[in-house]
């Protein structure tokens, strides 16, 4: 009898290491707040230097915390109100962006919270009103998801004043300013050049347009724009000088030629009457103009 043949089992086969799964790296400009629990929208507090500040924040409907959106602070005008910007005064901003960006509204610090006077930018506010923005932004990028190279600053009289004054001491952070009625305020050493659309009424006697031009004469230096604007810059103000004086309300735009790519410059003047027909103020425009700009960039 032949002896059955025993065939050898093969030989296990070698181990082949798992490769380790890298986890996602978040990108470099998204903020903390990425991937956090929806903390939601609303009115919120803050305490700065003993302080308490307060502040509203919009919602797109469908956010998602796992998705940088840009970021948007409005700042009301002088004796005005976080609610009072949201709801009427900056115009456009809530209706325009609101489904787009995370939105913060900001109070200027001010004792008791429901004093009715009270703005930005003269000395003594200043230097209230510095450290809470910085403590606001620091605790809306903890908070949410945004994207930490598309901020913009934007507000109104007093709050546009404020907004050019962050925008020279964070103007390397800043994407955009958008300063509707308001005048450069003490010359300082700035940062950066973020791009700027400025906005203001022909014969505003409030925050002069003199101011204004003032303004954007220092964007033109800060961006190595030309001097020249398309359209021309002074076939636009006799178009919107001759709307004033023949009582039609309306608002038109140039850009400066030449700035640097990230840091386009545009002019905007207006014949709105505005809270008292005086041209001063936020148009009825001034929202969409704001997003047409910055949604551009």
């Amino acid at each position: 009898m032949v002896g059955a043949l025993t065939v050898p089992c093969c030989a296990p086969a070698p181990s082949v290491p798992t490769p380790e799964v890298a986890a996602p790296v978040a990108s470099p400009s998204e903020s903390p707040g990425c991937g956090k629990r929806t903390i939601g929208a609303g009115e919120r507090q803050l305490q700065v230097a003993g302080h308490t500040g307060l502040y509203l924040v919009s919602l797109p409907r469908e956010y998602d915390s796992r998705r940088a959106y840009p970021l948007v602070f409005a700042l009301h005008g002088r004796n005005r109100n976080h609610h009072d910007c949201q709801r009427t005064d900056c115009t456009g901003i809530q209706s325009e962006l609101g489904e787009r960006a995370v939105l913060v509204y900001p109070q200027s610090l001010r004792e008791p919270l429901n004093a009715e006077k009270s703005g930005w930018e003269h000395p003594e506010e200043r230097d209230l009103n510095v450290p809470f923005f910085e403590a606001l932004w620091t605790q809306v990028e903890a908070d949410y998801c945004v994207d930490r190279e598309r901020v913009v600053v934007a507000g109104a009289s007093s709050g546009g004043t404020f907004a050019h004054l962050l925008a020279c001491r964070y103007g390397d952070r800043l994407q955009a300013v958008a300063a509707v009625a308001g005048g450069f305020p003490n010359p300082e050493t700035c940062r950066g050049a973020p791009a700027a659309i400025l906005i203001h009424g022909i014969d505003d006697p409030h925050v002069p347009i003199a101011r204004g031009e003032l303004s954007r004469e220092a964007y033109v230096k800060r961006s190595g724009c030309q001097p020249s604007t398309v359209p021309p810059l002074a076939d636009m103000h006799a178009a919107i000088r001759q709307a004033r004086d023949a009582k039609v309300e309306e608002a038109r735009c140039v850009d400066v030629a030449g700035c640097a790519t990230d840091s386009p410059l545009r002019w905007c003047e207006h014949s709105y009457g505005g809270y008292d027909g005086s041209t001063h103020g936020w148009p009825p425009l001034g929202g969409q103009l704001i997003s047409s700009f910055i949604g551009k960039l």
